[in-house]
């Protein structure tokens, strides 16, 4: 069966503007998104994960932009739409999982308020409706009472709960794509377990496609289908998951996998 490509980057170049010169961020980053599939994308700190998944979304921060290439979603080049236009792809066809559910949520904004807000931004659907919605996707996340739970605050809940809220709420629009970066930062190993158990039951559930960046190569060899490896905004290396992790070809790649802690690990060695 031929699987179906959703996004297309190719040669996507950001810069960020400073006082005297363009500094790049990204340099060519090219990869497709297919549905159905989890694409890995891994790499240090500072390495350009996140500003890929911002560029994606045109939620690049000031003094950022890009400069070269195309962002095509279903044929669609994204560069070329307008702010408005923008925001209704945002939510609807493109849902980001942000790496800190903590500081996603408004903490004087009800959960429920939070949920029905971005049902109603997209769809046309009553208040009540909306709550409907609401209820059935956190029961969707496995999350107590949820009824209750859409009166509570963002800082009555944990972590772990937050970050399922969010999953649901970015699931509730059936997005093509889903970009989850560092979905399981700060979370304990059961938490973390749970939360990628929920994304590979909603990517075989709506065929949806995610973009799963993260610095946990534990969380990417559970979930991914495909990896791409990230060195100072290059892509270094792209392959199967179970090819990058068996026969790793670049030597950024074979320190990053070499740096994974272990009880007869070896000193890290320095890439000149």
């Amino acid at each position: 069966m031929t699987t179906q490509s959703i996004m297309t980057v190719n040669d996507l170049h950001v810069h960020v503007s400073t006082d005297h010169c363009q500094v790049p961020i990204l340099n060519g980053v090219s990869f497709d998104l297919q549905a159905g599939k989890v694409f890995g994308l891994v790499g240090e700190s500072g390495s350009g994960k996140t500003m890929t998944c911002l560029a994606l979304v045109n939620l690049l921060p000031n003094k950022s932009k890009v400069v070269r290439g195309s962002i095509k979603l279903k044929n669609k080049d994204l560069r070329n739409l307008s702010a408005s236009e923008m925001r209704q792809i945002r939510g609807k066809e493109i849902a980001m999982i942000m790496q800190n559910p903590m500081s996603a949520f408004n903490p004087v904004v009800t959960i429920g308020q939070h949920f029905r807000e971005t049902l109603r931004t997209h769809l046309q659907v009553t208040q009540k409706q909306a709550e409907e919605m609401a209820i059935a996707y956190l029961e969707l996340m496995q999350l107590p009472r949820p009824d209750l739970l859409l009166k509570q605050y963002p800082f009555q809940l944990s972590g772990g709960m937050l970050q399922r809220v969010m999953i649901a709420i970015a699931v509730s629009l059936q997005p093509s794509i889903i970009i989850a970066d560092e979905p399981t930062t700060a979370l304990d190993a059961t938490n973390q377990l749970q939360i990628l158990d929920q994304l590979n039951m909603l990517r075989k559930e709506y065929n949806t496609s995610i973009l799963l960046v993260s610095h946990d190569l534990g969380a990417i060899a559970y979930l991914a289908d495909e990896v791409a490896v990230m060195n100072s905004g290059n892509i270094v290396e792209r392959a199967p998951v179970s090819t990058l992790f068996n026969r790793p070809s670049h030597p950024y790649t074979k320190a990053l996998l070499e740096s994974r802690l272990s009880l007869s690990r070896k000193a890290c060695e320095t890439l000149e």
